[in-house]
């Protein structure tokens, strides 16, 4: 009776010595082996869009199984099949389904969840994109970064000796990024974009409201940037980064181009700042002949329309872009002038757009050239700073600062791309207001004689030797608009000019501002302008 009693607890104590004290060694050595593991779990990053809600760049969510120790491939083999059961095994992940990745993991495959940034592939200069580990490089991407990334978060897990997770004892789900919404319009972007496609020509469109607000920035050649996330093969890399066309390069705030003659209207408001009421006039055969003191020619210099724009005065000049007029112009101003007003209006001057890359400007004087160059200032380079040539340096971005100052009356907005914030976590949302850059302070009736100067450039009809350079191009247009056509030349032989035109509209209470650069196109009025037209045109469809 009393053996029966005693059996059972003789039993337990035996396998109690066997446990605590034979096989204490190899069970403590199990538990041991046992690990919390802290993984961290990425966080999705924000979403960039246009005004009009387009979704620009974006992230997918992606699964990518793990093979582990625990891992029955057999059972893999069942839900994936041969041919992938061997990928996984030899290169140790796979991307997965969300219903291969629930039996995936009874198998004893770990499932990572991980995010893959994608894009529309419209402004891709301005959106910019990733690297491999998900930073951001270019454009907005990267100006912006610390907003549309996320926060991590973790989770703890128990890791058998296998590998095999045992459980989840704690987890920290991570925070997705912020949404930031741009001020392009899709539309105007894609329609830009296209147009400079069309163009066959290397340069680019910027579209932006008389506050400052990008509504298009296109660069042509473009760039698909979702070939480069997640990184790129060296070949091919080098390839992209040393193509002669430079795809990856933002033309419009990157790059510094001689601007020719949509300089013009500074040297117009130096000269009835400085000059008031005196009456300028010059007789124009097609060139200028530079004499020195004692009556000798030590220079001469052709107008764009050989046969002459005969007597011209400032408002012609303008209208006509005559450059005999404003060689002889810049020498009665001098370049210290010239330099004052360019520097009163930061002609060179970054604008202080919020892009990463944006490059300064040049404009010269004698003390550049001589620290430069060590060579003294002649009257030939003032003369060729008259036309916009010579040394003059300028982006597009910074020609549309001026004519943004200039459609404003003497306020000029630093001209940005993000719009609002939002925040999915708060769900608050966040308004970028505009901000004044500088300011400069004429005359009323100055810029009202340039606004009619400008406005002649598109609307003015004559004779070739009168008529507007942009009149062609804007002939019979339905809205208002004043700008300026500009021909800029190389100085590489057998390459045309550079193509520019710069405006706004409407005159009055003016809403948009616009510049076209084209690289080697030729004349500002036979290429840039009709282009702009163009773009301004689809602008007040979009508006009706």
């Amino acid at each position: 009776m009393y053996v029966l009693l005693i059996a059972p607890f003789l039993l337990l104590l035996g396998r109690a010595f066997v446990l605590q004290v034979l096989e204490r060694r190899s069970h403590r050595e199990y538990v041991e082996s046992l690990r919390i593991h802290l993984r961290s779990l990425d966080a999705p990053r924000g979403r960039i869009l246009s005004r009009d809600g387009v979704v620009l760049a974006w992230d997918e969510e992606e699964l990518v199984a793990h093979a582990t120790l625990a891992t029955d491939f057999d059972e893999v083999e069942k839900i994936l099949g041969q041919e992938r059961k061997l990928q996984l095994i030899l290169e140790g992940r796979l991307t997965v389904t969300q219903v291969e990745a629930a039996s995936l993991q009874k198998a004893g495959v770990y499932i990572e969840k991980r995010y893959v940034r994608k894009y529309r592939g419209t402004a891709p200069h301005v959106v910019g994109y990733v690297d491999a580990s998900r930073n951001g490089v270019a454009g907005v991407e990267k100006q912006y970064d610390s907003l549309l990334k996320g926060k991590l978060g973790y989770e703890l897990v128990s890791i058998s000796p296998s590998g095999k997770t045992l459980g989840r004892l704690l987890t920290s789900p991570p925070l997705p990024g912020k949404d930031v919404v741009l001020t392009i319009d899709s539309r105007l972007q894609e329609y830009a974009e296209e147009l400079l496609k069309e163009s066959n020509h290397r340069g680019t469109i910027i579209v932006q409201s008389i506050n400052g607000e990008i509504l298009a920035m296109a660069s042509n050649p473009g760039f698909n940037p979702n070939d480069l996330v997640g990184g790129i093969e060296p070949r091919r890399w080098e390839k992209l980064v040393n193509d002669p066309n430079a795809p990856l390069l933002n033309r419009a705030t990157s790059s510094l181009y001689a601007v020719g003659s949509v300089i013009k209207p500074l040297y117009a408001i130096a000269y009835l700042e400085e000059f008031g009421s005196e009456q300028f006039v010059v007789n124009c055969p097609g060139y200028y002949e530079y004499r020195t003191s004692d009556g000798r020619v030590a220079g001469v210099y052709k107008d764009w329309y050989s046969p002459g724009h005969g007597v011209t005065d400032l408002r012609k000049a303008l209208r006509v872009s005559c450059n005999v007029f404003f060689y002889q112009l810049a020498l009665k101003l001098g370049i210290e002038k010239m330099k004052l007003w360019a520097d009163k209006f930061r002609l060179a001057s970054r604008t202080g757009i919020d892009l990463p890359g944006e490059v300064e400007g040049l404009f010269p004087d004698p003390s550049w050239k001589q620290r430069r160059f060590g060579e003294i200032w002649y009257p030939g380079d003032t003369i060729l700073c008259g036309i916009g040539q010579g040394f003059i340096l300028m982006s597009p971005i910074q020609v549309l600062n001026f004519f943004n100052t200039l459609a404003n009356r003497g306020t000029c907005y630093t001209p940005h791309v993000l719009l609002e914030i939002f925040d999915p976590n708060t769900r608050s949302k966040e308004t970028v207001q505009p901000v004044v850059s500088f300011t400069v302070d004429l005359e009323p009736s100055v810029w009202s004689f340039l606004s009619n100067a400008l406005v002649e450039v598109v609307s003015y009809r004559d004779g070739p030797a009168d008529e507007g350079t942009a009149y062609q191009a804007f002939r019979g247009a339905t809205f208002q608009a004043a700008g300026k056509t500009g021909t800029a030349e190389v100085g590489k032989p057998g390459e045309k000019s550079h193509s520019w035109f710069a405006g706004f509209s409407p005159v009055e209470k003016p809403q948009v501002v616009v510049t076209v650069l084209l690289e080697n196109a030729g004349a500002g009025g036979e290429a840039a302008a009709p282009v702009a037209r163009k773009i301004l045109e689809y602008y007040w469809e979009l508006r009706k």
